[in-house]
């Protein structure tokens, strides 16, 4: 993928997370009163140990048991088609511990990794059909916060 196009698809989704909050700033009562797991937990045997993934209101994106939801920092807007907006989780994991997480479980869901970058907040970028996932980690001494974001890319037509 060149710069040039890259660029363009981070300013794009950019431009839809901002859209979509304007669009929905004042519905904040709409988020999932089910934000609970929507599928039972997903136990995967690795090298011995069992990893367990929850399910909340993107059917699509696991998160990792040792995090929990912060309804109170989270909206999620719901049509017949797709979801859209964010949730937030905090959990005792480390950051690497996340970004590991997500770059193995994302693929499993149909989720194509795009790029990230590590800093005191990092970001990682995916792309599934005509969604972006944009997830958020910052970390803290003992704890770390993380932001899902996921917002309708646009496709270009030149």
């Amino acid at each position: 993928m060149r710069k040039g196009e890259l660029n363009r698809i981070l300013m794009r989704v950019f431009f839809a997370m901002f859209f979509s909050l304007s669009m929905t700033g004042c519905a904040m009562e709409t988020l999932s009163k089910r934000a609970i797991p929507t599928e039972e937990p997903q136990l995967i045997e690795e090298a011995g140990e069992t990893e367990i993934s929850l399910y909340y209101d993107f059917k699509d994106v696991p998160v990792p048991r040792q995090l929990e939801i912060k309804r109170e920092k989270s909206f999620v807007f719901e049509t017949t088609e797709y979801s859209i907006g964010f949730l937030t989780f905090s959990g005792k994991m480390g950051v690497d511990s996340i970004m590991d997480y997500f770059t193995d479980k994302m693929p499993e869901d149909g989720w194509r990794f795009l790029s990230s970058f590590k800093s005191p907040k990092s970001i990682m970028f995916f792309l599934k059909e005509n969604r972006f996932c944009i997830i958020t980690i910052t970390g803290k001494t003992f704890t770390a916060n993380v932001e899902i974001l996921v917002t309708p890319s646009f496709e270009s037509g030149s």
